[in-house]
């Protein structure tokens, strides 16, 4: 068994082949070894899911972040960016963040983009509870 070290050239595609010259098969009668083809499958991971050179996340938010708008801090592959929530954003609106996504392989990059997941809480404080309760009360806002 032989074990090689492969550099995975910047924006290789899913289902592209690496080949390793004179690395496959011994030739028959005395030719030259075959070369190695390796497949590449590129997997998504827990925060992001690739499309094309684009690559996808979600970006959870509070409710009062929503409705109020905020920065936050969103990872990227390099590291994290800080983006806007403007007021009013809704559950499903996408934020994009040009030239954050995959290597395309000739310089250029895709872009990140986010998709807003607003969340609420499961369990809350009585003082949440409260609150909540008065907004209710106060508001006029019917999304129905």
């Amino acid at each position: 068994m032989k074990t090689f070290t492969v550099k995975i050239p910047a924006g290789i595609r899913d289902n592209e082949k690496i080949r390793l010259v004179g690395q496959g098969k011994k030739g028959e009668n005395g030719a030259k070894n075959g070369d190695l083809l390796i497949r590449i499958h590129i997997e998504n991971s827990k925060n992001f899911r690739l499309k094309g050179c684009n690559l996808y996340t979600d970006l959870k938010i509070t409710p009062w972040e929503a409705a109020l708008g905020a920065r936050i801090e969103l990872n990227t592959i390099d590291g994290q960016e800080t983006v806007y929530i403007q007021k009013g954003i809704q559950s499903g609106e996408k934020i994009r963040l040009s030239q954050n996504g995959y290597k395309d392989g000739k310089g250029g990059r895709g872009d990140l983009i986010a998709e807003i997941k607003i969340m609420v809480p499961k369990n809350l404080s009585q003082d949440e509870e409260k609150l909540y309760e008065k907004l209710k009360e106060v508001s006029t806002f019917n999304p129905r």
